[in-house]
């Protein structure tokens, strides 16, 4: 079977799940069709184990983010992880967004699994910055996590369509920076002193005006 699931990757790799046949996959492994079909009942069925098994892999590399010092450290590295995953592999990424994703047994599947066991490090590191009053209190951390994660895919979608390039280091520092410097309680120093130059300016504009 594992040579089944290496060609189907193959495949979709090259060609995109849409236009995958069994035929095309029993040909790439070097075996009848009907062997396919002894393990797997349909096509979908086999594109949800093979993108079960790749998901898994990818994140079977993810870091401990408490090795990692800093909130957006660890914020930053479990995004950058996220959209590495997206580009190295679109196929099976599109594949999971559109068509297993929307499903109404979504949750039945051992990708909804992956996924939450995945996402829920995030969550982590929101609730810890929360709780340390380094982030700001009244938004839940699933909120935080669902706003990085679609803006992740909303910013990857053109990518996923096939045009353009994904910066994926850009990208990773840009959503990154602004839910940290959104949520941090504490006034950053560029801030407090854009701050501290508006006084400053606003002081300047009266004192002329008084003379």
């Amino acid at each position: 079977m594992s040579d089944i699931l290496l060609a189907a990757k193959e495949v979709i790799d090259t060609k995109g799940y849409e236009g995958v046949t069994m035929a095309e996959i029993a040909e790439k492994a070097d075996i009848v069709e009907g062997t396919v079909y002894r393990y797997f009942k349909n096509k979908d069925d086999l594109l949800l184990r093979v993108a079960e098994d790749w998901f898994l892999e990818q994140y079977g590399d993810l870091v401990d983010v408490s090795a990692f010092s800093g909130t957006y450290n660890k914020l930053r590295y479990l995004i950058w992880h996220s959209l590495r995953t997206i580009q190295n592999g679109p196929a099976l990424s599109r594949y999971v967004m559109t068509e297993v994703r929307p499903r109404s047994g979504y949750k039945d599947t051992r990708l909804f699994d992956i996924n939450r066991d995945y996402t829920s490090q995030i969550r982590q590191v929101f609730a810890e910055a929360i709780t340390s009053g380094e982030f700001k209190s009244g938004v839940p951390e699933r909120v935080l996590r669902d706003m990085v994660f679609g803006t992740i895919e909303h910013s990857t979608w053109r990518y996923l369509r096939g045009e353009g390039r994904l910066d994926v280091e850009e990208l990773a520092d840009e959503i990154a920076t602004v839910v940290y410097r959104g949520m941090t309680a504490v006034p950053h120093e560029d801030e407090r002193l854009d701050r501290a130059i508006a006084r400053l300016e606003k002081l300047a504009e009266r004192l002329e005006g008084e003379n």
